[in-house]
């Protein structure tokens, strides 16, 4: 079991086991969270997360790296 540490784009520390990413895409469109605006972010979801997943800082290439190491 692996754990790699993000951050949520409210800069909330998130540890997710890489054994239940399910997917994890790049989003750079224009995004209204709770009164504010985000450009970019990285869209990751987990198997055992039953919302939409999280929103996180790193990029994908950084998460790849981050699974990798």
């Amino acid at each position: 079991m692996k754990f790699i540490r993000l951050t949520s784009i409210d800069g909330e520390v998130i540890v997710v086991n890489v054994d239940n990413i399910g997917h994890f895409y790049p989003s750079k469109v224009d995004t209204i969270i709770s009164g504010t605006k985000y450009k970019e972010f990285t869209n990751i979801t987990v198997t055992t997360h039953n919302n939409s997943g999280f929103r996180v800082t790193e990029t994908v290439d950084e998460i790849m790296k981050l699974i990798n190491n």
